[in-house]
């Protein structure tokens, strides 16, 4: 019960910011949300006895998405600058825990990984249209829970064992279907102009996508031998477990619209 009200009062959230909140407003709210992920995303690498450096991360995972959300924004020179101050912190300034060979890829990574594919969502919202990001939400999070209670009542084969073994076979194939199903539906009144069948594969390749997303981020969970991210959601986890589907997903969504779409017109 604990899960089905939070996942509602979130769904309720993200839609309605999604819906009515302006693109400005929305670019603050994805940076809480990636510096939100980032120190759940720290804790799992202080578990693996790399100590990412607080500060820095947050400044560089909120910049990126920043500067990802808005249009024309220098994303690259950003991104180029951080990754040469992260690896100057980690080597020349950080402490022994922090020079460990996870260190400085994990403080790179985390603004590519976590900040850039949130500011690509408020981008979208931005540039096409409040029914385009919330498309892709909407996508996902009908993908999450047919995954859910696919797998909760038909659930048999494991479908990733080492990694995460309550995800099963049968959870994803009922994801496919709710994902796809629900991008062929509101798609094609919010994408009018893609046909049924380009919105369908467009919808099997988000859902392929985030059910990737997932997995990587229970196999760092896994190594840092931790159920959840943290216990910032009631009965979901963290931030980055809520967000992990999505992280993958976003830049496809976002490049199959902006350049992808230019040749399927």
């Amino acid at each position: 019960m604990i899960r089905v009200l939070s996942g509602a009062a979130l769904l309720a959230i993200a839609a309605g910011a999604a819906w009515f909140a302006p693109s400005s407003w929305l670019t603050v709210v994805a940076a809480v949300v990636a510096a939100l992920a980032f120190v759940e995303f720290a804790r799992l690498f202080d578990a693996l006895g790399a100590a990412v450096p607080r500060s820095l991360g947050l400044i560089l995972t909120a910049a990126a998405c920043v500067f990802a959300a808005v249009p024309q924004a220098p994303l690259l020179p950003v991104l180029l600058t951080g990754a040469v101050f992260a690896a100057i912190w980690v080597v020349a300034l950080g402490g022994p825990e922090s020079r460990s060979a996870l260190a400085a890829p994990a403080l790179v990574f985390a603004p590519l990984y976590i900040g850039v594919p949130l500011g690509l969502l408020v981008n979208l919202h931005w540039l096409e249209g409040r029914e385009v990001a919330l498309l892709l939400l909407l996508t996902v999070i009908a993908s999450d829970t047919s995954q859910y209670y696919a797998g909760r009542m038909l659930g048999r084969s494991p479908l990733a064992p080492t990694i995460s073994p309550k995800k099963t076979v049968e959870g994803a194939i009922g994801g496919f279907v709710g994902g796809m199903m629900a991008m062929g539906w509101l798609g094609g009144y919010w994408l009018p102009e893609m046909g049924l069948t380009a919105r369908l594969v467009l919808g099997g390749w988000i859902v392929g996508l985030g059910i990737v997303g997932d997995l990587f981020e229970s196999a760092m969970k896994r190594a840092a031998q931790v159920k959840d991210s943290s216990a910032l959601i009631p009965g979901h986890g963290g931030m980055l477990d809520r967000i992990d589907a999505l992280l993958l997903a976003t830049p496809a969504y976002f490049f199959a619209l902006r350049y992808a779409w230019l040749v399927w017109r």
